[in-house]
């Protein structure tokens, strides 16, 4: 029997633009945008302009451009710095079952290999899908055990992902790919112990980075171990202590079932497992006399208290940016007082404004019974009032999940308000009117152009 990265490595180099079912087609297009307009916001940010100074002090290159600088570099190099930029405002989309970013790693990925190869939009886009359904299959057969344990899955994952893209543009054979995605086993990594830093934004950059080189490897006739994922000590073995198998296996109806299905946009910049109390708390915000609240209960699922609940101080009381966007208490405080979660609220504005902070300071976050999550990421928002009164909204799935999705106008409003952060709005125009029609061009080098912040607007 073929093992699961032969049929991987299969399905990557077999997967033609024209036979994506058109659902994910639109999905791909949508999901390639919304990245190009993170990674373009987060060019002007500390940490986007460290890490491109960071990649550079390792060797210069031309065969791919870092997004918002213009700046060459060797395509790994180049997928480091763009997998870091659209990651690093926690705006990208998420697989909800898998709890996985899929778009950064697979995007950082395609663009550079892409780039490098010469390849069509058309083929660039095969691969950034093929990528997006491989790293969602992947992070979605630990259901979950990936977080619970520590791990980033997009870290993990992302890094099969990149390979799969890569090999895909650069030509790889069937078992240069399996191996290179055996040799992506030992270079997956990524801990959840962030302390305040800027790691977690580097962990999609790192994994495009390691699968293009996984994959320059295993085209040089390094091998890398076909049973990567099954093997006694595996992939998953090693991370979760258990191989998925039968429906579980992450190759399960490859092909026949997309599980990029399930990927959701974000509408606000935050942990996605908050956005549903968001969606609760603005629902609610017009009836809620604020001087009337005694107190607000948030119904959290019980495995995610550790991550946006906990230690309550930092999260009722945020030092760093960072912090507000993994808080329950503070994001709710916030859409309530200001009636908007968005870029402005984290970046532009400060974190201590008194009526937030005493919000946040009424706020807790309870165990949610009827959590379906992984499935989902539920949130409940009950305000108790000083008079008895109860106010209470569900939202058992999120604006921009599967169950509510953004439309083409939402997808392309949403990109502009991140580009233009970079770029003059005409030219972040022409750049989401590039990226829709992707598959028409004959190379990436207009749209690379078009993510410059120098660039100008040539009209």
């Amino acid at each position: 029997m073929r093992t699961q990265s032969e049929q991987f490595a299969d399905f990557a180099l077999d997967l033609r633009w024209e036979s994506v079912p058109p659902a994910i087609a639109e999905i791909a297009k949508g999901h390639f945008l919304d990245v190009v307009g993170i990674a373009l916001a987060s060019c002007k940010f500390d940490y986007g302009r460290a890490v491109l100074e960071g990649v550079r002090s390792l060797g210069e290159g031309s065969a791919a451009t870092a997004i918002g600088s213009g700046r060459k570099l060797p395509a790994a190099s180049a997928a480091l710095v763009n997998g870091t930029l659209a990651h690093g405002l926690d705006f990208d989309d998420t697989h909800i079952a898998a709890i996985y970013h899929a778009s950064a790693p697979a995007f950082a990925a395609s663009l550079a290999a892409a780039e490098a190869a010469g390849a069509s939009g058309r083929v660039a886009l095969a691969a950034y899908t093929a990528a997006l359904e491989i790293g969602c299959r992947l992070a979605g057969a630990a259901d979950g055990a990936f977080h619970d344990r520590g791990f980033h899955p997009t870290a993990l994952c992302g890094t099969f992902a990149a390979a799969a893209a890569a090999g895909k543009l650069q030509g790889a054979s069937q078992g240069e790919l399996t191996s290179a995605l055996g040799l992506c086993g030992s270079q997956a990594a990524g801990i959840l112990e962030l302390e305040g830093s800027w790691l977690k934004r580097l962990h999609p950059g790192w994994a495009a980075h390691a699968g293009i080189v996984a994959v320059g490897l295993a085209r040089s006739g390094f091998l890398g171990p076909r049973t990567v994922f099954e093997g006694a000590h595996g992939f998953y073995r090693a991370h979760i202590e258990r191989s998925p198998v039968d429906e579980r296996a992450p190759t399960h109806l490859l092909g026949k079932v997309w599980h990029a299905a399930g990927l959701a946009l974000k509408p606000y910049p935050c942990c996605h497992f908050i956005h549903a109390f968001v969606d609760a708390a603005l629902w609610l915000r017009e009836q809620v006399p604020f001087a009337a609240i005694e107190r607000i209960d948030c119904a959290l699922s019980e495995r995610l208290h550790h991550m946006v609940a906990e230690p309550r101080e930092r999260c009722i009381r945020p030092q760093k940016t960072y912090d507000a966007l993994f808080s329950v208490p503070y994001v709710v405080a916030l859409a309530l007082v200001k009636g908007r979660v968005d870029l402005a609220a984290f970046y532009d504005e400060p974190l201590d404004d008194p009526e937030i902070l005493r919000l946040a300071a009424l706020t807790i976050c309870s165990r949610d019974p009827a959590s379906d999550y992984p499935a989902h990421f539920p949130g409940e928002v009950s305000i108790h009032l000083k008079d008895g009164r109860v106010l209470q909204r569900r939202e058992p799935f999120s604006r921009g999940t599967p169950e509510r999705r953004l439309d083409r106008e939402d997808i392309t409003r949403k990109f502009m308000q991140n580009a233009i952060r970079a770029i003059p709005e005409a030219q972040a125009a022409r750049v989401a009117n590039t990226v829709w029609r992707l598959d028409e061009l004959g190379s990436l080098q207009e749209l690379t152009q078009l993510c410059t912040a120098n660039h100008g607007d040539r009209t």
